[in-house]
């Protein structure tokens, strides 16, 4: 093969790996996988890389002119040269077949699919207000509680004192920024090893190991956190508060939603006492201080009704 040749050869190879890794590129950005497709991102950068080669090597044969014919003219050039036209030529020819292969670069469709999963999955556990865990991630929590007996486990049921009349004086845009920060609140005051989800409304619950000590400590973090004044548009400040019931259980002998049965009625004795913190212990007893023992819920309903 004369050097024309194997310049002419190079530029067609250059000009195939260019458009290829331009098609991929392309497809990325319009589908917005720049960042999460690193796979196709990388297979581009090669073949930008192997045009760049091609096209080094017809211009070092065009300035060498014959001087080089010796050197890339040899059949071990032109095999290279051959077989990388090869790769480009069926590279194009899958367009036809497939016809979204390079515009939507799902020659990736594993990468494609874990992400879109991932986002998927993302929305599904993901309060959309708040940002926290929503009450199917904590359903699944549960349920993997439950298969793992013998942790000790503690429940907070968490509902918020005061917050309808944001939403009836400011307006539902005020509340909703009033639940947003509440769940940043709550995020941060929370231990590494503790949990926070949004039932929906202005209902919390907080899944935390149950150590001695821990539920009034945990109780306390809680009623801190949101127990302080909060911004509202239009300048404004709104003070809120906060009942907390608490129970404690072991899985594989509670399970987890039957805590959270347990802690809700006692959140609403300790909303209705004014108390703030209401426990239900391992007795089924309602208690809102460690030496003040006080009726079950059942018998709470029994002396209202």
């Amino acid at each position: 093969m004369g050097w024309t040749s194997t310049v002419v050869l190079n530029v067609i190879i250059t000009g195939c790996y260019l458009v290829i890794s331009g098609l991929i590129f392309r497809g990325l950005v319009r589908t917005g996988q720049l960042r999460s497709n690193p796979l196709a991102l990388a297979t581009s950068l090669i073949f930008l890389s192997c045009a760049v080669h091609h096209g080094h090597h017809a211009l070092h044969v065009w300035e060498g002119g014959g001087e080089v014919k010796a050197t890339f003219g040899t059949w071990h050039s032109v095999s290279v040269d051959v077989f990388g036209a090869g790769i480009a030529v069926l590279y194009l020819s899958l367009r036809r077949r497939y016809g979204a292969l390079l515009n939507t670069p799902s020659m990736f469709e594993d990468q494609v699919s874990a992400e879109t999963e991932r986002r998927l999955r993302q929305a599904a556990y993901r309060d959309q207000l708040t940002g926290l865990a929503n009450r199917t991630a904590f359903t699944e929590a549960a349920q993997a509680l439950d298969a793992s007996p013998g942790l000790r486990l503690a429940v907070g049921y968490v509902d918020l004192d005061g917050f309808k009349p944001v939403n009836d004086r400011y307006g539902h845009d005020a509340g909703d920024a009033v639940l947003r920060e509440v769940g940043a609140r709550l995020a941060a005051a929370l231990l590494p090893h503790e949990s926070v989800y949004r039932l929906g409304g202005d209902e919390f619950v907080v899944l935390s190991p149950d150590h001695v000590g821990r539920l009034t400590d945990t109780a306390a973090r809680v009623r801190a956190a949101v127990n302080q004044r909060i911004e509202v548009p239009d300048d404004e400040t709104v003070h809120l508060g906060c009942s907390v019931g608490m129970a404690r259980g072991v899985t594989g002998t509670d399970l987890v939603e039957d805590l959270l049965r347990r802690a809700d009625a006692a959140m609403y004795l300790a909303k209705r006492r004014g108390s703030g913190v209401a426990v239900f212990d391992e007795s089924s007893w309602l208690v809102s201080a460690p030496t003040q023992r006080l009726p079950t819920s059942e018998q709470v309903e029994r002396t209202s009704s």
